[in-house]
């Protein structure tokens, strides 16, 4: 049994029903609810892409859909994906008791009994079983437990027993001084433990797994998408391995981001992303990217060339400034930021399915056949640019000089966004594991922007 997902909200394009701040409120409908559009008491106009929870007969089940509703509505709002995400682990969860039997607002005396324990049990045997990630199971759990404390705020519902157990534990963390510190973090007896992995060097923990690519892979990584001939992806690459931005952030720059060479007076050009911006950052965090000037002149040229003007003339955006630097052939961006106000409205949601498709199929081809071949994966770029932005500021450090290091590593910290600064020293103990001698970094950058300069596109 599935619960399926069902859009709520859809913007009409009739503008008989304006409210008096001038927003559309014409009901919409959807299979068999009529829908109407609605200004949130969080701040937001209009609550958009909202999931909404079917049972099994096709009614709506009230109360998770009326939690996602509710999370929708914030004052912070969480994106249209992480409310999605919330959405499955409720499906999950009830999936999972319809399926035994339990009810999801019984609290029987036997704890194993309860809907939430159960679930737990379920949950920790795909996990055992290696079905699911100790992460994936937990992100589903505090889902659930999210759900029923909304619940005990906003209904009349008082469980006999209870649902689960709060334990306070203690996180060390290293504040921006270098100090270890203990954060205390409210958690419930339904976490799953994680299995501690040891490290063997070939990877950095850094929202995952990451892989650094060599300065040989790097350069057969050019090389290859020179011979692509996909321009998009050939500029787009290149932005992630010399700023180190999510894919998230590469496919949401603005043509406004990118300067007129000639107003350019560094090595490198300033873009702000995330919140009160139009680009797109993880948790919508304030941070700065770097772009080499060298590559901003190159961004310049191609979206004031004909094929950039092709693309954009078939777009919905019509401000230049706010026009997507990459798109598709057909004018669509390659992922649509969560700030437009077109995302969902009537079309698929595009977060970098096509980005995807390129690498796995065509790109991984391509690389197969250099002589450096290797497993490609776009987020593993961004390892690249810690690498060797650590390359290049390390140059000429003794290995003592603990000041100059902690120098370093604070700017790789804020060139990369980490909130903790042990996450930035990961990068410099899998150079040590790895035994990686300091590379001439100046030379390396200097030959791929040799190959990119001699990109010629059309």
């Amino acid at each position: 049994m599935t619960l399926p997902l069902v859009s709520l909200f859809r913007k009409s394009n009739i503008a008989e029903d304006e409210d008096e701040d001038g927003w559309e409120l014409k009901a919409t409908l959807v299979g068999k609810y009529f829908i109407t559009p609605f200004k949130g008491s969080g701040g937001a106009a209009e609550a958009r892409n909202v999931p909404v929870i079917l049972n099994p007969d096709g009614s709506i089940w009230k109360h998770g859909s009326l939690y996602i509703l509710a999370r929708a509505t914030d004052f912070d709002a969480p994106s249209d994906q992480t409310l999605k995400g919330y959405a499955k682990g409720l499906v999950d969860y009830m999936n999972t008791l319809a399926q035994d039997g339990v009810d999801y607002l019984a609290t029987p005396k036997r704890i194993g009994a309860r809907p939430t324990y159960h679930y737990k049990a379920e949950l920790s045997l795909k996990v055992n079983l290696n079905e699911i990630a100790a992460s994936t199971a937990n992100g589903r759990i505090s889902a659930v437990v999210n759900f029923y404390r909304w619940m005990q705020g906003r209904y009349d519902y008082h469980p006999t027993e209870a649902l689960w157990q709060e334990v306070v534990r203690k996180i060390p963390y290293q504040d921006k001084r270098g100090f270890y510190r203990n954060k205390p973090v409210v958690t419930t007896d339904l976490r799953i433990k994680k299995t501690t992995e040891e490290s063997t060097g070939e990877y950095v923990v850094d929202e995952g797994k990451l892989y650094p690519y060599s300065q040989e892979q790097q350069t057969a990584l050019i090389q290859a998408l020179v011979v692509s001939g996909n321009t998009e992806m050939f500029l787009t690459f290149l932005l992630s391995i010399f700023t180190g931005s999510r894919l998230s952030t590469t496919y949401t720059i603005r043509r406004s981001n990118i300067m007129n060479p000639e107003n350019v007076k560094t090595n490198e050009t300033a873009v702000k992303i995330g919140r009160g911006t139009l680009v797109d950052n993880k948790l919508e965090k304030s941070m700065t990217i770097y772009i080499p000037a060298w590559l901003n002149a190159l961004l310049y040229a191609y979206i004031n060339s004909e094929r950039h003007k092709r693309r954009a003339a078939k777009a919905s955006i019509k401000n230049d400034g706010e026009q997507y630097v990459f798109l598709t052939q057909h004018g669509n961006p390659y992922y649509i930021s969560k700030k437009d106000i077109e995302r969902g409205q009537g079309s698929p949601i595009q977060e970098g399915y096509s980005v995807r498709q390129f690498a796995s199929k065509k790109l991984q081809s391509l690389i197969n056949q250099t002589e450096t071949p290797f497993k490609f994966r776009f987020h593993n770029l961004r390892a690249c640019f810690c690498m060797n932005e650590i390359d290049q500021k390390m140059k000429g450090i003794p290995n003592g000089d603990a000041d100059r290091i902690y120098a370093v590593l604070t700017h790789v910290q804020g060139r990369m966004g980490h909130s903790d600064i042990t996450t930035t020293q990961r990068y410099f103990r899998y150079r040590e594991m790895k035994n990686i001698a300091l590379q001439a970094q100046s030379d390396f950058e200097l030959h791929l922007q040799s190959l990119a300069e001699s990109y010629v596109f059309s």
